[in-house]
């Protein structure tokens, strides 16, 4: 992207993130507190034509200063023919909040199991959730595929995309409408049920397919962070699509696996089960909010605890393989990055995880790694 200037990103020039009950934002990473009061983006343009970074970008700034990459910087992939003109080539939905899951590292926002407990544990008043429920799915069924006709990349995400019926409309839309053949659609699914109201047919008429599962870590640990679902069936509705995947040709699978403080002492273990035992490839993003699963905000006698833990898992394997090299090097980055003393609210973030996962009648316990090092500092 030579046109662009080095802090900028091709998001506010090709892409739109759409979002149930809010309004259009460049992506997934930009809140919408940070769009002008007309909501428009002229004024992000501008400020990255400067060469500026806008206040939205903060995510992608500290990706970039932690480890180097981000959203941003990995966006060659499908902008690399890029020219200031505005067009849409990119479309990012979230369908809405209906899904079946309370993940730690989500919200009401974006989850309406999550609503009970978001009112008992005060993370979210009553009237924010009634206010949350007045739109609870983005109007699919309504967009113009017209606005679609240069659209190269859709990102479904939720929610859960496959409760949606909006969603899997829009699948059978664009499929009949010729569109879907230009386009590379990636999906990311809990992985708790296989949709039998998919219309596979319509599916495989995309130009490429990704199922993206967010899958974050085997056993009780998947438990603990995507609540409240067993592991026996996630991997069961994983084998299903990785039928799918084998009797088509036609579905890339790599799960969508965010790096927590709780799921980083296993991850080594998981990437050898998801690579190993299924075949599949495993993309890695980080946690940044809410802080308390953020390895950047925990102190730095964690990260010593477990860069320690890295140490000994990545021994004998060659770090330097394509297996393996990309969550050493996410690991050993997130290790090495400084909390200040003055700033350190780890027993904060500890005493926080326990009190939502006691809500729930959970312990720590069910990530045993991540147990052993909050043990071992912090409950002595």
């Amino acid at each position: 992207m030579s046109n662009l200037p080095s802090n900028a990103c091709a998001y506010p020039f090709k892409a739109e993130m759409l979002m149930h009950g809010q309004p259009a934002t460049p992506c997934c990473r930009f809140h919408n507190r940070f769009l002008p009061k007309d909501n428009s983006f002229d004024e992000i343009r501008e400020t990255m034509m400067r060469n500026e970074w806008h206040p939205g970008c903060y995510k992608c700034k500290s990706d970039e200063e932690v480890k180097g990459s981000s959203m941003r910087t990995e966006a060659d992939e499908f902008f690399n023919d890029f020219t200031d003109t505005v067009r849409l080539e990119y479309l990012e939905i979230t369908v809405g909040r209906l899904c079946n899951l309370a993940c730690l590292s989500c919200g009401a926002d974006f989850s309406h199991t999550w609503d009970k407990d978001a009112i008992a544990l005060g993370i979210n008043s009553p009237e924010q959730i009634e206010k949350l429920k007045e739109v609870q799915e983005y109007d699919l069924d309504n967009i113009n595929l017209d606005d679609l006709k240069h659209v190269k990349f859709i990102k479904v995400t939720g929610g859960e995309p496959f409760l949606h019926r909006q969603f899997l409309n829009l699948v059978v839309r664009l499929a009949d409408s010729g569109i879907a053949e230009q386009i590379d659609l990636e999906i990311f699914t809990n992985c708790t049920w296989f949709p039998a109201k998919l219309e596979l047919d319509a599916l495989m008429k995309f130009k490429r397919i990704q199922l993206s599962p967010s899958i974050d870590g085997v056993g009780s640990t998947n438990d603990l962070l995507r609540y409240p679902s067993k592991w026996e069936n996630v991997e069961a509705t994983l084998d299903k699509w990785i039928e799918v995947k084998d009797a088509t040709g036609r579905l890339k699978i790599a799960t969508a696996t965010t790096v927590s403080v709780i799921n980083a002492p296993q991850l080594h273990e998981f990437i050898h089960w998801a690579r190993v035992h299924k075949g599949i490839e495993v993309i890695l993003q980080t946690v940044y909010e809410p802080h308390y699963l953020s390895i950047e905000h925990w102190s730095n006698g964690f990260r010593r605890a477990l860069d320690l833990i890295v140490d000994q898992q990545y021994m004998g394997f060659n770090k330097n393989s394509g297996k393996f090299k990309a969550s050493h090097k996410l690991l050993k980055d997130l290790c090495s990055t400084v909390t200040n003393a003055h700033d350190d609210k780890t027993q904060e973030y500890i005493t926080e995880l326990k009190r939502i996962l006691a809500h729930r009648g959970q312990d720590i316990s069910m990530a045993p790694k991540f147990a052993s090092i909050v043990k071992y500092l912090y409950d002595q």
